[in-house]
């Protein structure tokens, strides 16, 4: 008769002789902090821990202090309390220094004093990477009437993407909606490219670039050789003269309120492309969200009801993710979405969204959410942004 042995009793060298198939299956269920807990058991779980892609891609929320401080916050969603993991000691350059976009585990930084200095850095091994100046390559002047610089800090209008494997990288701005202004590994200084019709989000994604123009369509170019080429364009039947109502009227006499829209694009994790539309009422806290994807044949976006279940929308970054949802926290069929994305802000009607603020919106119950109020009520921030850290190369 075979003996039953409980894990608990397992002598600890045992553990290294786990087949590898077997700690393969379990290491695609962990969330991000077990995962890295577990491939530093020891060196066969780390070899096993390279050749997994973990399912579950649950959110990060990264917060900035105020500014001067050279550390940041970083909060799992997966965690059942509010627990934060302090990253301390990165740099003067870091401390005055603002995040204009995530990917990964990777963050895009500008100085916060001269603006055509531009770094990449991974939060985690603190590994630094300088970009070519801005000043030097477009000749920026420096003057407050300097539209180019007032463009440059527009947190819309730059895309970032990173290869944890090859270390291949990209920086794309979208500059006056008309020209693109891109640095990728290797390159020592901007390249640019004129486009010839408005051009309003951009994602990037397996060496792609996805364009939403003024005319709802959406264009693809192909950055895997040196020279970026269009590869594919839909024909949307989108009819100009056709302009939304931008105006609400409410019960109220004389009572009117323009509501602010915007339109960004996302690339679902299968490759499709959506159209998402966000609404917000100005007086309000009250937002509105739209999900179109393209028809078969490229020419009509159709309106969709909601997302998957185990889906979710990472708007400021453009993409979609699975979720886990058994974990209490982490909703999937949601946007997740900052201040960033729509910093808005009118004196005249008393409202601004701020770089600081983190929401979820369900489509479940229609609602917007504010999460974890007992870290944001706790904490001078500057900034906050939700990102999706990456597993492997760390």
């Amino acid at each position: 008769m075979s003996q039953v042995v409980s894990c608990g009793e397992m002598e600890p060298s045992r553990w290294s002789k786990l087949p590898s198939d077997l700690m393969q299956l379990v290491l695609e269920h962990l969330g991000f902090a077990d995962f890295q807990r577990a491939k530093s058991v020891c060196s066969s779980w780390h070899y096993a821990s390279k050749q997994t892609s973990p399912n579950n891609q649950n959110p990060w929320l990264i917060l900035f202090p105020e500014e001067g401080k050279d550390c940041c916050l970083l909060f799992d969603s997966e965690e059942k309390d509010d627990k934060l993991y302090r990253i301390q000691n990165l740099g003067v350059n870091f401390a005055n220094s603002n995040c204009l976009a995530t990917y990964g585990s990777w963050l895009l930084m500008q100085d916060d004093h001269q603006y055509n200095i531009l770094y990449i850095l991974n939060i985690f091994t603190c590994e630094k990477i300088d970009l070519p100046s801005m000043k030097s390559q477009l000749r920026i002047v420096e003057t407050e009437d300097d539209m180019f610089l007032v463009r440059l800090q527009d947190n819309r209008d730059v895309l970032f993407w990173f290869d944890e494997k090859t270390k291949d990288y990209v920086i794309i701005w979208i500059i006056q909606a008309r020209f693109l202004v891109y640095s990728r590994k290797g390159d020592k200084y901007w390249k640019r490219i004129e486009l010839f019709n408005f051009n309003f989000d951009m994602v990037y994604t397996d060496h792609r670039l996805y364009l939403y123009t003024s005319s709802r369509d959406v264009k693809v170019l192909d950055f895997s050789q040196d020279i970026p080429r269009q590869v594919f364009e839909t024909q949307v039947n989108y009819d100009y003269s056709k302009k939304p109502e931008d105006v609400f009227y409410y019960d109220a006499p004389l009572h009117v309120c323009r509501k602010i829209k915007t339109e960004n694009l996302v690339v679902r994790v299968t490759g499709e492309v959506l159209r998402v539309k966000s609404i917000v009422l100005c007086n309000s806290d009250v937002w509105y969200f739209r999900i179109y994807k393209m028809n078969s044949s490229n020419s009509e976006w159709e309106k969709l009801d909601s997302l998957e279940e185990e889906e979710a929308i990472f708007l400021d970054l453009g993409i979609t993710v699975t979720l886990a949802n058994t974990i209490e926290g982490v909703n999937g069929n949601s946007i997740y979405f900052s201040g960033n994305h729509n910093n808005y802000c009118d004196s005249d009607l008393g409202h601004f969204w701020s770089k600081k603020d983190i929401l979820i919106f369900n489509f479940g119950t229609q609602e917007i959410e504010r999460p974890h109020p007992s870290i944001f009520s706790s904490i001078q921030l500057s900034n906050a942004r939700w990102f999706v850290p990456n597993f492997k190369q760390m």
